[in-house]
């Protein structure tokens, strides 16, 4: 398409007033260079945008407008003329322009706050004990002007790989900064804007949930220099990866370079409290309340880690193979022993139901049946919980007592569920699971289930994804007997083994429908109408 020809870009109206204010925000945020005339609001229309450029360079801004809901028109205008490769002389109004985060640093912007938000919308994400802050590295603006070459191309190709980039077009993008990186391989603006778009990749590949091809683009653009918002993103993809380590080398460089940056606070705390390093990462989110981060469930979080770590700041702790066990050094010994007996037991048995054996210790912590109600804040009915640690009341344990052996099965399940399913398992088939788990012999919770809810009003599946510890004890029952006959009823008609297979495609999407239609036939809907049409009959 470079048949000499050039463009002026005309814009003629707006889609709706959304169109109108993305569409003024993607102009705003374009990098100087791109030559854009001001508009706002009051603008009359139409407006001519851009002036004498290429037919492609014309085609990608009009994809790119035209995708935030502008009307624009392609006006031939003659041939290209060659422009310079000279940093323009900027007055006042220009240079607080170009100090504007650019179209490219928007883009991530938006990236990341929906990447961070994935883990729940609005709940804090979990570090170590905070590093000495250093001085923030500058953020300097992405610059997609002329590069500092002898040669015109790289300008051109470096043009060409912003509005591919603006258009979301990311590997042409790399493509064309690669090829221009090869003929001025010195160039730091090349540099700047290739690690930009391998970062605005990942961002998608994230929120797509392509964690791997994620880890690949930010790994890549890492290598291009340390910059925080890359190594933040980094460290995010690999929190979700599961791979903490990783990801507290990574975030805590970030909080280096950017020492109240409030999303990599979030993700850090994250890692600690996946790590059990729990004061922490009450630092962490604390520090990320003071950076400005507003929310209900960050409150609920900060309050409720200040009342372990208050709790437990003088616990000991002991091990068995597969447990890590935390609890009071004037606890009952014979107590503590018992626990871990049971723990190692469940280990095995609801190893074989999910066929799945963690090589790395489970965090576990005992309190005083006092302590545990105060400090989970759960109902009186509740008997054990689990948020990461399996927590669990201790009173007067004898040996062979079957409800701790019950108790402790359903709770260890949680954590093969939430492992597995990376979390994403909706509450009535992880407490479904959890009851299923309880059992020596299939079926036997069965009778009990059916007793829980003859007479009673049912719940639906969309129902039952709330916390059951809010319902009063009667429909609490009913909940749990009902996530548990769902959960029997695909195994008793697709067998257990099918079980770690639809956590597994929980674990690869978000949609329970897709899961459940890539692990048995029929539907997630089709299920659930038989299921309840022969539970209420």
């Amino acid at each position: 398409m470079a048949d000499g020809t050039s463009f002026d870009i005309v814009l003629l109206g707006y889609r709706n007033d959304i169109a109108r204010a993305r569409t003024l925000e993607f102009l705003d945020r374009l990098p100087l260079a791109f030559g854009s005339a001001p508009v706002d609001r009051p603008t009359g229309l139409p407006q001519r945008l851009f002036t004498a450029v290429t037919r492609e360079r014309a085609e990608r801004l009009r994809a790119a407008l035209e995708g935030y809901g502008a009307q624009v028109m392609l006006v031939e205008v003659g041939p290209v003329e060659a422009r310079p490769l000279t940093t323009p002389v900027l007055g006042e109004a220009d240079r607080q322009r170009s100090q504007a985060p650019s179209l490219l640093t928007v883009v991530l912007l938006v990236a990341l706050g929906a990447a961070v938000y994935l883990w729940r919308a609005g709940e804090p994400v979990p570090r170590r004990p905070p590093l000495p802050p250093r001085a923030a590295a500058p953020a300097a603006p992405l610059t997609v002007g002329d590069p500092q070459s002898e040669h015109a191309e790289p300008a051109q190709l470096n043009a060409d790989a912003a509005a591919l980039a603006a258009s979301r077009d990311f590997p042409d993008a790399v493509e064309r900064l690669q090829s221009a990186l090869r003929l001025a391989p010195d160039d730091p603006t090349l540099t700047r804007n290739l690690q930009t778009v391998l970062l605005n990749w990942g961002i998608a590949n994230l929120a797509a949930e392509r964690l791997d091809d994620a880890a690949e683009r930010l790994q890549a653009a890492a290598q291009l220099g340390e910059r925080a918002e890359v190594l933040r993103a980094l460290g995010i993809t690999q929190l979700r990866e599961g791979d903490y380590p990783a990801a507290a080398t990574a975030l805590e460089r970030a909080l280096q370079l950017a020492p109240n940056e409030p999303n990599a606070l979030l993700a850090l705390a994250e890692v600690y409290l996946k790590q059990d390093q729990r004061a922490q990462a009450l630092d962490l989110l604390q520090r990320a309340k003071e950076a400005g981060v507003r929310s209900p469930e960050l409150d609920k979080k900060v309050a409720q880690l200040g009342r372990e770590v208050d709790a437990e700041w003088d616990f000991v702790q002991t091990e068995s193979p597969h447990f890590r066990v935390s609890f009071a050094d004037s606890e009952d010994g014979h107590a503590v022993r018992l626990v871990l007996a049971a723990l190692e037991e469940a280990y095995f048995t609801d190893g074989r139901k999910f066929e799945f054996y963690p090589g790395e210790r489970t965090p576990v912590v005992l309190y005083t049946h006092q302590d545990f109600h105060n400090i989970t804040q759960t109902p009186g009915w509740a008997g054990a919980a689990y948020d990461g640690r399996i927590k669990l009341p201790v009173r007067g344990l004898q040996a062979d007592d079957a409800q701790l052996t019950r108790v402790v099965r359903h709770e260890y399940a949680h954590s093969l569920i939430t492992r597995l399913s990376n979390g994403r398992a909706p509450v009535w088939l992880n407490e479904g699971l959890a009851v299923w788990a309880e059992e020596t012999e299939e079926g036997e919770r069965q009778a009990w289930a059916e007793e829980k809810i003859a007479g009673q009003e049912l719940f639906t599946l969309e129902q039952l994804n709330n916390t059951f510890v809010q319902l009063p004890l009667g429909r609490a029952e009913v909940a749990y007997a009902q996530s548990y006959l769902a959960v029997r009823t695909l195994v008793d008609q697709y067998g257990a083994r099918k079980i770690p297979g639809l956590l597994s495609n929980l674990a690869k999407s978000r949609n329970l429908g897709e899961a459940f239609a890539a692990t048995y036939p029929g539907d997630l809907a089709s299920f659930e109408e038989h299921l309840l049409r022969r539970l209420a009959g």
